[in-house]
């Protein structure tokens, strides 16, 4: 049975936007609502998120293919402000060192820094390049590649002195990059895809959280995936094995979500997702999923607004 925006969204704020994901917690949420409702929902938890200090990013399947979960990470980091992530890290891991910082929250040169400190720039950038060793390198819950490329962009802010490594690793975690070479100095091995996506996700939620941000608020729309190819016009268009694919992405996350620190995954879908008769594209045609989600308790014959799906009423 449909429940209001209102009896969903207070125990959604309550139990996850103020607690549990600012804390680490990680969890999936599917939503269906009419595209009326829509906009409210996106609304309602984007203003709860940006008040319990979370970073909110909105991804529509008709732009990112959705199948690929490298695709979803490429999206995420085209979304994110790395230059200030990094400011913010850098200072914490220089301050954790013992030293500093001219200006809280604006870059400095590694010069006015050591003038700052009172120690020569060559000793306090080996100095502070062997805490980013010990503090990134050797945290476990970070991937190999990720931590290299973290590495690379804490030592250009840093020296402010290789502008091109910065930007080819950007490059590489938003998916531009052309070629491996552009970041063989940072000594990364391999490019982001389905291979290691999952484990560069984890890595990025992990990293976030070191860097001034709670954690992460994901609205994913799927409207997209119930929708027949003659039925779309522009951009992507998913077959129904892309649909399949893209329902084991959704599987897979919410089996690791224990392991995407601070992360809350909306995903949001109309009413075709709970159709059986939409052919090869429903819910109900992807049983490991349907299995994860599915709420078979509902006292007095209500929806429990905590449940993995909801559906709101208009």
């Amino acid at each position: 049975m449909p429940i209001t925006l209102d009896t969903w969204f207070a125990p959604i704020k309550r139990e996850y936007l103020d607690t549990f994901i600012p804390e680490g917690g990680g969890a999936v949420r599917f939503v269906v609502a009419d595209d009326a409702t829509q906009p409210a929902v996106r609304e309602r938890l984007t203003a709860a998120a940006a008040n319990s200090g979370l970073s909110v990013i909105g991804i529509d399947t008709a732009a990112t293919r959705l199948h690929m979960l490298h695709f979803v990470f490429f999206a995420i980091a085209k979304e994110l402000d790395w230059e200030g992530l990094v400011q913010t890290r850098l200072e914490t891991l220089v301050t954790d060192a013992g030293y500093r910082w001219p200006q809280p929250g604006r870059r400095t040169s590694l010069a006015a820094l050591a003038e700052r400190n009172g120690i020569a720039p060559p000793l306090l950038r080996s100095t502070l390049q062997q805490h980013i060793t010990r503090a990134v390198w050797e945290d476990a819950l970070l991937a190999q590649d990720f931590r290299k490329a973290m590495i690379a962009l804490l030592d250009a802010q840093l020296t402010d002195d290789n502008d091109s490594l910065r930007d080819a690793v950007l490059d590489w975690l938003r998916g531009d990059l052309r070629s491996l070479k552009g970041v063989r100095e940072a000594q990364i091995g391999a490019r982001i895809g389905r291979h290691n996506a999952r484990a560069m996700l984890m890595s990025l939620c992990h990293w976030l959280r070191g860097c001034g941000c709670r954690g992460l608020v994901l609205l994913l729309d799927i409207r997209r995936l119930l929708r027949e190819r003659r039925e779309i016009f522009e951009d992507v268009a998913y077959t129904p094995a892309a649909v399949m694919d893209c329902y084991e992405v959704l599987r897979q996350v919410i089996d690791d979500c224990e392991h995407f620190e601070g992360l809350l995954l909306v995903a949001m879908g109309d009413a075709r997702l709970l159709n059986d008769d939409v052919p090869k594209r429903a819910l109900s045609q992807y049983t490991a999923l349907k299995m994860r989600v599915w709420d078979d308790v509902r006292p007095h014959g209500q929806d429990n607004p905590l449940s993995p799906l909801v559906v709101i009423a208009p």
